[in-house]
């Protein structure tokens, strides 16, 4: 769990970046539509709070399952105030004109919880730019190289992928790039197994594709005590798949099914035994890290943004 300290910093973040947002709302004029996107919950009371001044439909986009998260989370201290964070964000969901989700399970949790008009628009990245990797450069060791680029939160639980790295530490390197809540914590707990984790800090633009380019595989994770997560697709997916790399998949749900449709890498539990497990086979056998362009090709038919940006145009005009 995350320290009180740093709960209490990110919902009063989350809180004063709500209270800016409302000023800007109101003065633009009045819109067509509303549109809140909540990653941030407070942008989800103040998007109701702007639709309603100006007597507008709301479309709430759920790019996270809430508030599912907040009981899975705890991130509030007292069951009563769970309860009514709960109570809250369901009663807009179901008030809002359209609740748009990005993954079909969590779709259908808000239907049968009487959330009336749901449309699912999944993440996806833009194919109109998209390039591939080069060739890999000349390499100077034996071992397989595993990354996780990314968050370094609560939600992954890396812990696990830094313990499985002890297990097989004569023939994998770990190298995690990122920053986050958990951060300290998690070079602490590398420190303290005597885990050979190569952190480094977050990058942008080419630095991110020479990390590519040194993976042999690539850690998506999702910690498997919050139930929500059964109906979360990480967006990195998206990226990894349009980039033919070999993912190492410590998800359940409909992200794990994502991986297993697009034949893009191996699906394992937090155990680090079986990840070890699975590691020590990847580097026996490097056929298997081969996934060719089925990744790519499944993007392109089901994951691009210019063709999920259409239909989510096609929604707004629909509303308005």
């Amino acid at each position: 769990m995350k320290k009180p300290s740093r709960i209490t910093g990110k919902i009063l973040k989350n809180l004063l970046d709500g209270a800016l947002m409302l000023p800007t709302a109101l003065l633009q004029g009045r819109p067509d539509v509303v549109i809140a996107t909540v990653p941030a919950l407070p942008t989800m009371f103040i998007g109701f709070f702007v639709a309603s001044i100006f007597r507008r439909p709301l479309i709430v986009e759920m790019r996270d399952a809430w508030p599912d998260l907040i009981t899975d989370s705890r991130v509030l201290r007292w069951k009563w105030l769970t309860k009514f964070a709960h109570w809250a964000v369901r009663e807009i969901q179901r008030r809002a004109a359209i609740v748009v989700t990005v993954t079909d399970g969590f779709a259908e949790i808000l239907t049968s919880d009487g959330v009336s008009t749901v449309k699912t628009i999944h993440n996806g990245i833009s194919t109109r730019s998209f390039e591939p990797l080069d060739a890999p450069p000349q390499r100077t060791d034996t071992k397989l190289h595993v990354l996780y680029l990314g968050n370094l939160g609560e939600s992954q639980g890396l812990e696990s992928v830094i313990l499985a790295s002890t297990r097989v530490s004569e023939s994998v390197q770990v190298r995690i790039v990122g920053t986050g809540t958990a951060e300290e914590r998690l070079r602490r707990y590398a420190e303290s197994v005597d885990a050979k984790i190569e952190f480094q800090v977050p990058v942008r633009g080419d630095a991110v594709r020479d990390h590519y380019l040194w993976a042999d595989t690539c850690v998506v994770s999702l910690r498997s005590d919050w139930a929500s997560f059964n109906h979360t697709v990480p967006s990195k997916i998206y990226e990894l798949l349009a980039l033919g790399q070999h993912i190492t998949g410590i998800v359940t749900g409909e992200a794990a099914q994502i991986i297993t449709d697009a034949a893009s890498g191996d699906i394992v539990d937090h155990d680090p035994e079986h990840i070890a497990d699975l590691w020590r086979r990847l580097s026996m056998d490097r056929q298997n890290l081969q996934v060719g362009e089925t990744g790519r090709d499944w993007v392109f038919e089901k994951a691009s943004l210019e063709k999920l940006g259409e239909k989510y145009v096609a929604l707004i005009r629909n509303i308005i």
